[in-house]
């Protein structure tokens, strides 16, 4: 039986995101290694905010009283071997989008609070088996703390239970990604040796079941200096906004 990837998009530039340049090659070595992929874009569907009425553990025990397409997308979820979960940095964080779709998985858990031997408490989980999970997130500001947040958010999960997270992708410099032109030749290597590090990822994953540390610091590959990164994207920015007025 193929291998099923699942990456869900919370980019609200969907197709035209630099979440989904990261995905896609990802994706793309998966489906070389054998496996099933697809990459589900989050702006596209309806899904509502959790309206936190609990009806999932009380009224319809495993099942949102909401009608829309989150009932789909957790059946997708939880037949898939491994999900991804991408998004921009917004606020220090994951997107609105993205958050609302993790805050609509209370139907899989009960309301029975339990204790881990570490002291940390979690609700009991209504489902047995769950997909491994990698995590994606792209910054535009260039430097190494645009995603302490979401770091410590993934440390706290490990704390309260077993991970189950393989791959963890932190990209600054992100909006580069997009650069097609051929007046940066370096950029433009760099660029295609990170998408040939995400096709490798993506092979490791459905072969091995894990990344290799190599693989790991080769996603993490400066595409540019700091410096470099601020300059052009200020240039930019002036020359938007000069066109503009």
């Amino acid at each position: 039986m193929k291998v099923k990837m699942t990456a869900f998009n919370g980019s609200p530039r969907g197709r035209n995101s630099n979440s989904h340049r990261i995905v896609e090659p990802l994706l793309e070595g998966a489906r070389e290694a054998g496996a099933q992929a697809e990459e589900v874009f989050l702006i596209e569907k309806d899904v509502r905010h959790c309206r936190g009425c609990f009806a999932c553990w009380t009224e319809t025990p495993g099942k949102c009283v909401i009608n829309d397409d989150m009932t789909s997308l957790i059946d997708l979820y939880l037949e898939s071997d491994y999900v991804g979960l991408a998004t921009p940095v917004y606020g220090m964080f994951m997107t609105g989008l993205l958050k609302n779709f993790t805050d609509r998985f209370l139907p899989l858990a009960t309301p029975h609070i339990r204790r881990n031997d570490n002291g940390s408490f979690y609700h009991e989980e209504r489902i047995r088996r769950f997909p491994r999970h990698f995590f994606v997130a792209n910054s535009g500001f260039p430097g190494a703390y645009n995603f302490d947040l979401l770091k410590a958010y993934h440390e706290i999960a490990r704390r309260a239970g077993p991970s189950n997270i393989v791959l963890e992708i932190y990209r600054n410099c992100g909006e580069v990604l997009g650069e097609s032109s051929d007046d940066d030749p370096e950029l433009l290597r760099r660029i295609s040796e990170f998408n040939d590090a995400l096709k490798q990822a993506g092979r490791e994953m459905v072969t091995s079941g894990q990344v290799c540390q190599d693989t790991v610091e080769r996603l993490h590959t400066q595409l540019m200096s700091d410096e470099e990164y601020m300059d052009r994207a200020n240039k930019g920015w002036d020359e938007m906004l000069g066109q503009s007025q």
